[in-house]
């Protein structure tokens, strides 16, 4: 491991260990202040404003400045959340978050194909994984490796044993339909640029290179999707919503691969106009290659 890969470890240990001596409250209030640093000094600021502007065109630059904090100390919130539930927060997760549509979610699973879970990065969504595997569901999660593999093994340890993970590359596909096969719930954050293979369709209105791989598991295998989205509220605690994407079984539909693309994005979408400070704004979502829709 590499001297900068060591730094960035014991760093990171160092600052879990204070976030877990200090109470939830300024540990939280810890975690919104260097989310707000960073947005005052210009991290990503005008990639930021950009994106939310696409969720809400009609507002001004004084509302887009207020969002863009707002998201900033919302990201800085949801990394404390996440190192605290995995060392000392793990029996508070029922109190702390709500799961609405879970059994619906179960009884797809009793189908014996799985499901495939779309979630994105919105409110504090590194947390509901947990959530949803300690309220009983079987459950794998799609993940990228980290460039620092000690920060990586660190993170991935945060959502206990009950999460398992495939990690992203040529095995990923068959990993998936193993799983899904063994009746497991596979959660793809699926709302990141796909690059050129991806599938282009709109999302907030402007057309955004999507992963495939959700609606290709759907039709090829017949595994039933979901979405999954979670929020915030002021006390506190969450709200996690689970809801089946239904594909149209009509002759004149479109492609259902596309079909099923299109309604998480438009469902997730929606969710994110809503409530755009809750929002991971930090990643280039729309790219040249995404000028042409599908």
């Amino acid at each position: 491991m590499s001297l900068t890969h060591t730094i960035e470890y014991w760093a990171l240990l160092c600052f879990a260990r204070l976030l877990c001596i200090l109470p939830r409250k300024w540990s939280f209030a810890i975690g919104s202040a260097i989310g707000a640093f960073g947005w005052a000094i210009g991290m990503r600021q005008k990639l930021v404003l950009e994106n939310i502007a696409v969720a809400r065109p009609e507002a001004d630059e004084k509302e887009l400045k207020r969002l863009g904090k707002q998201a900033a100390k919302n990201f800085g919130r949801t990394i404390t959340e996440f190192i605290r539930y995995g060392i000392k927060d793990r029996d508070l997760i029922s109190d702390l978050v709500e799961i609405k549509g879970i059994e619906e979610l179960k009884t797809a699973l009793q189908g014996g194909k799985g499901a495939i879970v779309l979630t994105g990065h919105f409110g504090a969504w590194a947390i509901y994984f947990a959530a949803m595997s300690m309220a009983g569901v079987p459950l794998s999660l799609l993940v990228g490796k980290q460039h620092n593999k000690k920060v990586d093994d660190f993170i991935l340890k945060i959502p206990g044993d009950r999460v398992e993970f495939i990690s992203k590359g040529r095995t990923a596909i068959k990993k998936i339909l193993a799983k899904l096969t063994a009746g497991r719930a596979v959660v793809m954050v699926a709302d990141q640029h796909a690059g050129k293979s991806g599938v282009v369709v709109p999302f907030l209105g402007k057309n955004a290179s999507t992963l495939p791989l959700p609606g290709s598991f759907a039709v090829k295998y017949q595994a039933p999707v979901f979405i999954m989205t979670g929020q915030r509220k002021p006390d506190g605690t969450h709200t996690v919503t689970i809801e089946p994407i239904e594909i149209s079984a009509s002759e004149d539909s479109e492609d259902p691969k596309i079909e099923v693309l299109k309604a998480y994005n438009h469902k997730l979408g929606r969710v994110v106009a809503s409530c755009p400070e809750q929002y991971f704004w930090y990643h280039r979502r729309w790219r040249e290659e995404s000028e042409n829709s599908q």
